[in-house]
Protein backbone atom coordinates (compact mmCIF):
# COMPACT_ATOMS: atom_id res chain seq x y z
CA UNK A 1 0.00 0.00 0.00
CA UNK A 2 1.22 3.69 -1.06
CA UNK A 3 0.70 6.92 1.03
CA UNK A 4 1.24 9.86 -0.78
CA UNK A 5 1.51 13.02 1.80
CA UNK A 6 -0.64 15.20 0.20
CA UNK A 7 0.89 18.30 -1.22
CA UNK A 8 3.58 17.51 1.59
CA UNK A 9 2.93 18.07 5.01
CA UNK A 10 0.72 21.13 4.48
CA UNK A 11 -1.00 21.18 7.75
CA UNK A 12 2.37 22.23 9.64
CA UNK A 13 3.83 23.90 6.29
CA UNK A 14 2.53 25.52 3.40
CA UNK A 15 1.63 23.24 1.06
CA UNK A 16 4.20 22.48 -2.32
CA UNK A 17 6.85 24.30 -0.67
CA UNK A 18 10.43 22.46 0.77
CA UNK A 19 9.52 22.39 3.90
CA UNK A 20 6.15 20.78 2.90
CA UNK A 21 7.77 17.76 1.61
CA UNK A 22 10.80 17.94 4.27
CA UNK A 23 8.10 17.45 6.82
CA UNK A 24 6.35 14.65 4.96
CA UNK A 25 10.10 12.72 4.70
CA UNK A 26 11.23 13.54 8.61
CA UNK A 27 7.73 11.53 9.43
CA UNK A 28 8.70 8.89 7.06
CA UNK A 29 6.06 9.26 4.08
CA UNK A 30 7.71 7.14 1.48
CA UNK A 31 5.72 9.08 -1.40
CA UNK A 32 4.92 12.78 -2.14
CA UNK A 33 2.10 14.34 -3.90
CA UNK A 34 2.54 17.93 -5.78
CA UNK A 35 1.09 19.75 -8.40
CA UNK A 36 2.99 21.37 -11.16
CA UNK A 37 1.48 24.91 -13.21
CA UNK A 38 3.39 26.61 -15.74
CA UNK A 39 3.17 30.55 -15.56
CA UNK A 40 3.10 33.34 -18.07
CA UNK A 41 6.96 33.04 -18.36
CA UNK A 42 7.10 29.40 -19.60
CA UNK A 43 8.76 28.61 -15.87
CA UNK A 44 7.24 25.65 -13.63
CA UNK A 45 6.13 25.96 -10.19
CA UNK A 46 4.37 24.29 -7.79
CA UNK A 47 1.12 25.48 -6.97
CA UNK A 48 -2.24 23.49 -6.34
CA UNK A 49 -5.16 26.50 -7.83
CA UNK A 50 -5.85 28.32 -10.85
CA UNK A 51 -6.08 31.35 -8.89
CA UNK A 52 -4.20 33.19 -5.54
CA UNK A 53 -7.55 33.48 -4.34
CA UNK A 54 -8.01 30.45 -1.38
CA UNK A 55 -4.49 31.00 -0.39
CA UNK A 56 -3.48 34.97 -0.29
CA UNK A 57 -7.34 36.29 -1.26
CA UNK A 58 -5.92 37.68 -4.34
CA UNK A 59 -7.98 37.84 -7.34
CA UNK A 60 -5.16 36.87 -9.72
CA UNK A 61 -4.91 34.03 -12.04
CA UNK A 62 -1.44 32.36 -11.80
CA UNK A 63 -1.10 31.50 -15.29
CA UNK A 64 -1.01 35.38 -15.89
CA UNK A 65 2.07 36.06 -13.79
CA UNK A 66 5.61 35.80 -14.30
CA UNK A 67 8.09 33.96 -11.99
CA UNK A 68 9.05 37.29 -10.35
CA UNK A 69 5.66 38.59 -9.60
CA UNK A 70 4.94 34.87 -8.51
CA UNK A 71 7.98 35.57 -5.80
CA UNK A 72 7.04 38.37 -4.62
CA UNK A 73 3.50 37.21 -3.30
CA UNK A 74 4.76 33.29 -1.91
CA UNK A 75 8.64 34.04 -1.44
CA UNK A 76 8.66 30.43 -0.58
CA UNK A 77 7.00 29.01 -3.95
CA UNK A 78 9.56 26.31 -5.02
CA UNK A 79 9.59 25.83 -8.85
CA UNK A 80 10.21 22.37 -10.29
CA UNK A 81 13.59 22.56 -11.20
CA UNK A 82 14.58 23.42 -7.54
CA UNK A 83 12.36 20.56 -6.75
CA UNK A 84 14.54 18.63 -9.14
CA UNK A 85 17.28 19.63 -7.78
CA UNK A 86 16.45 18.71 -3.82
CA UNK A 87 14.61 15.39 -4.58
CA UNK A 88 15.31 13.52 -8.26
CA UNK A 89 18.23 11.03 -6.13
CA UNK A 90 15.67 10.07 -3.11
CA UNK A 91 14.29 7.33 -2.93
CA UNK A 92 10.36 8.22 -3.08
CA UNK A 93 7.65 7.94 -5.22
CA UNK A 94 6.72 10.79 -6.30
CA UNK A 95 3.01 11.50 -8.01
CA UNK A 96 2.95 14.99 -10.48
CA UNK A 97 -0.37 15.73 -10.66
CA UNK A 98 -0.32 18.38 -14.39
CA UNK A 99 -2.73 20.84 -13.59
CA UNK A 100 -2.57 22.36 -17.06
CA UNK A 101 -1.84 20.59 -20.25
CA UNK A 102 0.67 18.82 -22.06
CA UNK A 103 2.62 21.40 -22.79
CA UNK A 104 3.92 21.58 -19.08
CA UNK A 105 4.18 17.70 -19.47
CA UNK A 106 6.75 17.88 -22.37
CA UNK A 107 8.59 20.98 -20.55
CA UNK A 108 9.88 18.73 -17.55
CA UNK A 109 9.80 15.14 -19.73
CA UNK A 110 13.32 15.20 -19.32
CA UNK A 111 13.80 15.81 -15.90
CA UNK A 112 11.25 13.51 -14.79
CA UNK A 113 13.39 10.65 -16.05
CA UNK A 114 16.05 11.83 -13.46
CA UNK A 115 13.13 10.66 -10.37
CA UNK A 116 13.56 7.16 -8.66
CA UNK A 117 9.81 6.65 -9.26
CA UNK A 118 7.93 9.36 -11.12
CA UNK A 119 4.14 8.77 -11.66
CA UNK A 120 2.19 11.33 -13.64
CA UNK A 121 -1.55 11.97 -13.58
CA UNK A 122 -4.00 14.76 -14.57
CA UNK A 123 -8.12 15.27 -14.27
CA UNK A 124 -6.88 16.38 -18.18
CA UNK A 125 -7.25 12.36 -19.31
CA UNK A 126 -5.65 13.14 -22.67
CA UNK A 127 -2.64 14.42 -20.52
CA UNK A 128 -2.31 11.24 -18.82
CA UNK A 129 -2.27 9.42 -22.26
CA UNK A 130 0.28 11.21 -23.27
CA UNK A 131 2.46 10.60 -20.08
CA UNK A 132 1.92 7.41 -20.66
CA UNK A 133 2.89 7.33 -24.47
CA UNK A 134 5.97 8.52 -23.13
CA UNK A 135 6.76 5.72 -21.17
CA UNK A 136 5.75 6.78 -17.63
CA UNK A 137 3.84 5.52 -15.01
CA UNK A 138 0.41 7.62 -14.65
CA UNK A 139 -2.90 7.71 -12.83
CA UNK A 140 -6.34 9.26 -14.37
CA UNK A 141 -7.54 11.57 -11.82
CA UNK A 142 -11.35 11.78 -11.29
CA UNK A 143 -13.32 14.39 -10.35
CA UNK A 144 -16.13 12.11 -9.10
CA UNK A 145 -16.74 8.05 -8.68
CA UNK A 146 -18.94 7.86 -11.67
CA UNK A 147 -17.85 10.25 -14.36
CA UNK A 148 -20.17 9.20 -17.62
CA UNK A 149 -17.01 10.20 -20.23
CA UNK A 150 -15.40 7.38 -18.65
CA UNK A 151 -17.92 4.85 -20.50
CA UNK A 152 -16.13 6.22 -23.98
CA UNK A 153 -12.39 7.02 -23.38
CA UNK A 154 -9.52 5.09 -24.28
CA UNK A 155 -7.91 4.19 -21.33
CA UNK A 156 -4.48 3.25 -21.70
CA UNK A 157 -3.50 1.47 -18.29
CA UNK A 158 -5.42 0.35 -14.96
CA UNK A 159 -4.50 3.38 -12.60
CA UNK A 160 -6.94 4.85 -11.54
CA UNK A 161 -7.29 7.86 -8.72
CA UNK A 162 -10.95 8.48 -7.11
CA UNK A 163 -12.04 10.91 -4.67
CA UNK A 164 -13.37 9.71 -1.23
CA UNK A 165 -15.92 11.93 0.52
CA UNK A 166 -17.39 9.51 3.03
CA UNK A 167 -19.37 7.32 0.80
CA UNK A 168 -20.65 3.97 2.39
CA UNK A 169 -19.12 0.50 1.55
CA UNK A 170 -22.13 -0.57 -0.47
CA UNK A 171 -21.58 2.64 -2.33
CA UNK A 172 -18.43 2.07 -3.02
CA UNK A 173 -18.67 -1.05 -4.29
CA UNK A 174 -21.33 0.03 -6.74
CA UNK A 175 -19.90 2.71 -8.07
CA UNK A 176 -16.43 1.52 -8.31
CA UNK A 177 -17.80 -2.00 -9.82
CA UNK A 178 -16.63 -1.80 -13.51
CA UNK A 179 -12.98 -0.86 -11.96
CA UNK A 180 -12.59 -3.97 -9.85
CA UNK A 181 -9.72 -5.33 -11.78
CA UNK A 182 -8.21 -1.93 -11.85
CA UNK A 183 -5.45 -0.27 -9.36
CA UNK A 184 -7.54 2.11 -7.21
CA UNK A 185 -5.96 5.34 -5.50
CA UNK A 186 -8.04 7.50 -3.10
CA UNK A 187 -8.20 11.30 -2.30
CA UNK A 188 -8.19 12.59 -0.01
CA UNK A 189 -8.27 10.11 2.81
CA UNK A 190 -7.41 11.43 6.47
CA UNK A 191 -8.78 9.26 8.55
CA UNK A 192 -8.01 5.77 9.64
CA UNK A 193 -11.71 4.41 9.68
CA UNK A 194 -12.18 5.39 6.17
CA UNK A 195 -8.69 4.02 5.74
CA UNK A 196 -9.31 0.57 6.71
CA UNK A 197 -12.61 0.97 4.34
CA UNK A 198 -11.00 1.46 1.26
CA UNK A 199 -7.95 -1.46 2.31
CA UNK A 200 -10.98 -3.83 2.14
CA UNK A 201 -11.99 -2.71 -1.94
CA UNK A 202 -10.96 -4.90 -4.56
CA UNK A 203 -8.03 -3.40 -6.34
CA UNK A 204 -6.93 -0.60 -3.36
CA UNK A 205 -3.39 0.33 -3.59
CA UNK A 206 -3.29 3.21 -2.03
CA UNK A 207 -4.59 7.24 -0.93
CA UNK A 208 -3.48 10.22 -0.43
CA UNK A 209 -3.35 12.06 2.85
CA UNK A 210 -3.03 15.60 4.56
CA UNK A 211 -3.01 13.69 8.02
CA UNK A 212 0.92 12.96 9.51
CA UNK A 213 -0.84 10.77 11.68
CA UNK A 214 -1.96 8.05 9.29
CA UNK A 215 1.96 7.20 8.59
CA UNK A 216 1.86 6.08 12.53
CA UNK A 217 -0.70 3.71 12.13
CA UNK A 218 0.49 -0.29 12.75
CA UNK A 219 -1.73 -1.21 9.64
CA UNK A 220 0.53 1.16 7.06
CA UNK A 221 3.93 -0.27 7.72
CA UNK A 222 3.18 -3.79 6.28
Amino acid sequence: MELFAHRGMHRRHTENTEAAFDEAIRLGFKALELDLVRLKDGHIVLFHDDTLFRMFQIDERVADLTLPEFRRIVPDLMTFERFHERYCEANLTINFEIKDDAETLHRVRSQLLDFRKPVLSSFNWTVVNEAINLGFEAGYLFLELDQPEAAIFPFRNQRFHFPYKGESRDTLEKALSPYAEHHMYFYTVNRRADLNLLKALPGFRGVFTDEPGLRRAPLLLS
